[in-house]
This record gives structure tokens, C-alpha cells and sequence, in this order.
């Protein structure tokens, strides 16, 4: 292969309709799968490899073996893989197409308004445990488990469909030890630095209990609104993961929820052998959390809440890819924009309409139902992003211990103990079962904010690893 794809061009049955996002791997694309009648048609998130690494096998192994371990994952919290295949001498993957966006793009654009509500964040953790608990139990024909690994759990990874549901995605850092090729080579850190385990870091053996750490990193920094491991480069974020001092959630807000803290502090226990040693039990302990409390978290508020959030921008990508389909339905494609520049029919640029990076998609509906935008498909990206959460709450131990390689040149001691807080879980103390929601996705936000707890401390770097 010694072009670039362009719309139009088909990957077996799959035709590529418009490009939403790039990276250092692969290009991610709206693709129209063709289908005997038209009912029967739908649409597709297709993930090419890209050409220029199409002959570095270390590459495409990773991308096919990527593909396999999700193909084999059948689970309602996981992105359904359809097909992994070879057309025209280009790897490509096809994958369900889940109307929403990726938890990262909600914290992002919530933080500038209100954080996401505490007992909604268990809701979306307890489900992405479940997903990875389906992924970690995965076995071979004989029954022998594959020690399937993500290795990559964060927010950009997790996505909200706007039903509420929380699908897994990404798997291209996984590892399948014994049984699928490996995906990394001994030793090598992938993943982002800031939701590394503390193994991980290290470039140490891991299993499931690495994912298991890092999702406990999303849960606190959720329900904190505060950022657990962040340095001023990756070297310091690295010392952060594996000696920084993490703080209990009830020192940044006292009416943090105390059995709600203990299960955040046992999935981000150092020893491994008292983490949690299975998702499923992680999962189960967030659940007794919200039944215990009479706390109920319908999927459908979770929705509510990615509209509210989101919804302007989810709407702008569900009319540019109905433009793009409908001119590729006519003929008329060339009066539409390519994949890189140009103006669609509402006068902004494709970078305004499908944007790129967070991704953007349409539900696995027929094409004659379109009526969604959606998700946000991870690709890999050196570029620093933003979230929501300001400062930074771990701070490094009295005296630096050396980590080789990875931890050289560490500077500067971060400051203690974050004092804002935005938005509290409280207990519930009567028998009444509490139904959490959020405004409909017209309401304009409203704006709250407690009082400071103690004095600010010095914020420190807002750039986030990738």
C-alpha cells in the first residue's frame, strides 16, 4: 500500500465514508457496511493500520491480535469487533459503531461546567469492570484462561453511549500471555503514564490486577474531581505511580463517603496481593456501595447526563456524517469536503463537524435509521490533552528511590492534598431509594461551588500524559 485511504474506497465490503481520527497506528473511519438489501446495511467503525507500518510485522500482529482477543470478548461492556481482515494489502478491523463519546471528552467538557455526579461515576466504573472482567476471564478452546490484560484502562478508553451504556475499547496494548502473540516486548511501557499500576510502571510482569489499579485511578479521580498521578514530565509522573503517597479521598473531602473510600483505596493498593484480585470483585463491591445507600443509577441518567454534556457536539456530528452519506448515496461526493479540509453543507470545516481525536460515530443501527452520532474512538496521539480536574492530589515520599531507566531525572516535589471540593458523595441515612438524574440536556448548567476547606495550594502542571 503506497497511498493514503480516501472516502469512497472500499475495504472489502466496508466503504470508508469519512476519517475521525488518526494516530501514530492507525486511522479511524465511518464506514458503510453493504449488505445484500439496504435494511440490512449499517454502519461501521473501521480501524486501518497505517501504511507505512504495514510491513513492520511487530505491528500488524499487535493490530491482528488486538482484534482477535475483542472478537472473542462477548460482553455488553466491550465493543463488538465484526471482522479482521486484509483488502488491497491494508489490515483493517471492523468494529461496532457506539452512538456517544469517550469519558474523557465528558470529563473534559464537565469540568468546565459541573463535575459528573459521584453516584454516576460508580455507575460507569461498576460497568467498565464488568467489561473488563469478561476480557480477563477469557479462555481457549480447552478452558485455559488467556490472561488477557488491557494495559491501557483510562478515560480516553471508556466510552458513554448516549442509552447509557459503558462499552470497553481499545485493546491495542493488550497482551494475551502464552496463547496470542505478544503484544509488547518485555520490558517496554505503552499505555498512559498517569493510569499506570505501579508494576506497570516499573516494566514488570503484569495481570489483570494492573487493570484493576488503573480503573481505581478513573473512580478516584472521579469522585475527587482531582487528578491522582501527574508530574511535570512523564519521568515524575512515573515516580508519582510507584512511590507517590496517595492520598485518602475524606483528606480532600471529609464528607467523602467512608465505605465508598475504602473500595477506591483497596483497588489502588501497591501490593497487589491486597488489591483486588478480580474485576468482577471490584464490581460487586461498587455495586453493594450503591444498593447499601439505596442509591439507584439507571442507565437512562447516565445518557442523560453524555446529552447534557455533550449533546451540542454529538448533534453536529450526527448532521455531518447524514451530509457525507447522502452524497455518497447521490453521487455528489466531490461537493463535499475530503477527510482533511473543506466546508460541509452547514458552512463549517469537517474538523468542526466530526472532530478528530475524540471521534465521533453513529450507533450500530441500519442506515435507514440513522439518527445518532457517536463515539469517540481512541487513537494514539503524542499530544498533550486537558481534562476537567485541576491539581494534582499525590505527592512523592520523603526520599526518591531509584527506578533505572524509566524514572531518571525526576524533579521537584509536588504539593500535598487538593482543598476544593466541587461536588461531594454524601450517605444516605433514611430508607428512601435514591433515583440520581441530571437536568435534561436543554437545561443551561448551573454552577456550584463550596467553600475552600483549607488554603489553595500551589497548582502544578495541567498538561496530561499520553
Amino acid at each position: 500500500m503506497t497511498e493514503e485511504l480516501t472516502r469512497g474506497k472500499r475495504l472489502g465490503r466496508y466503504e470508508l465514508l469519512q476519517r475521525i481520527g488518526r494516530g501514530g497506528m492507525a486511522t479511524v473511519w465511518v464506514a458503510r457496511e453493504h449488505a445484500d438489501t439496504p435494511e440490512q446495511e449499517r454502519l461501521v467503525a473501521v480501524k486501518a493500520i497505517l501504511h507505512d507500518l504495514a510491513s513492520d510485522k511487530e505491528f500488524v500482529d499487535m493490530f491482528l491480535d488486538e482484534g482477535r482477543l475483542i472478537r472473542a470478548i462477548r460482553h455488553p461492556n466491550v465493543v463488538d469487533v465484526y471482522e479482521v481482515d486484509d483488502a488491497d494489502g491494508v489490515m483493517f478491523m471492523a468494529m461496532e459503531w457506539v452512538e456517544g463519546d469517550s469519558l474523557h471528552a465528558v470529563i473534559a467538557e464537565s469540568g468546565k461546567r459541573r463535575p459528573i455526579p459521584a453516584e454516576m461515576a460508580v455507575r460507569i466504573i461498576a460497568d467498565a469492570a464488568a467489561g473488563l472482567h469478561a476480557a480477563h476471564e477469557l479462555t481457549d478452546e480447552n478452558g485455559k484462561l488467556l490472561g488477557v490484560v488491557h494495559r491501557d484502562v483510562s478515560p480516553h478508553n471508556i466510552l458513554i453511549g448516549t442509552d447509557g451504556a459503558i462499552k470497553l475499547v481499545d485493546f491495542g496494548v493488550a497482551k494475551a500471555m502464552g496463547r496470542i502473540g505478544e503484544a509488547t516486548q518485555a520490558g517496554q511501557l505503552k499505555g498512559k503514564f498517569g493510569y499506570m499500576s505501579p508494576e506497570q510502571a516499573r516494566g514488570k510482569p503484569v495481570d489483570r490486577r494492573a487493570d484493576i489499579f488503573a480503573l481505581g485511578i478513573v473512580l478516584f479521580e472521579l469522585t475527587t474531581t482531582r487528578r491522582l498521578f501527574r508530574g511535570e514530565h512523564d519521568a515524575e509522573t512515573l515516580h508519582l505511580v510507584v512511590s507517590g503517597k496517595i492520598p485518602e479521598p475524606r483528606s480532600i473531602d471529609p464528607e467523602y463517603p467512608e465505605d465508598l473510600q475504602r473500595i477506591v483505596l483497596r483497588a489502588l493498593e501497591r501490593d497487589i496481593d491486597k488489591r483486588y484480585q478480580t474485576a468482577r470483585e471490584f464490581q460487586e463491591d461498587l455495586e453493594g456501595y450503591l444498593q447499601s445507600n439505596r442509591i439507584l443509577v439507571p442507565h437512562s441518567g447516565v445518557g442523560s447526563l453524555l446529552k447534557r454534556v455533550l449533546g451540542a457536539r454529538i448533534e453536529q456530528r450526527r448532521k455531518g456524517i447524514r451530509a457525507v452519506l447522502k452524497a455518497a448515496e447521490s453521487g455528489r461526493q466531490s461537493l463535499l469536503p475530503g477527510s482533511e479540509a473543506g466546508f460541509t453543507p452547514t458552512g463549517k470545516s469537517s474538523a468542526d463537524v466530526i472532530s478528530e481525536g475524540t471521534g465521533s460515530g453513529i450507533g450500530p443501527a441500519s442506515l435507514s435509521s440513522i439518527t445518532g452520532s457517536g463515539v469517540g474512538f481512541p487513537v494514539e496521539s503524542s499530544a498533550p490533552t486537558h481534562t476537567g480536574f485541576p491539581q494534582t492530589v499525590s505527592t512523592p515520599p520523603p526520599q526518591r528511590s531509584g527506578l533505572g531507566g524509566y524514572i531518571v531525572g525526576v524533579v521537584g516535589l509536588l504539593v500535598a492534598l487538593v482543598v476544593v471540593v466541587i461536588f461531594a458523595v454524601t450517605r444516605r441515612e433514611n430508607t428512601t431509594t435514591t433515583v440520581v438524574s441530571v437536568p435534561a440536556a436543554t437545561a443551561p448548567p448551573v454552577e456550584t461551588q463550596k467553600p475552600d476547606l483549607a488554603p489553595a495550594p500551589t497548582p502544578s502542571n495541567d498538561g496530561v500524559e499520553t
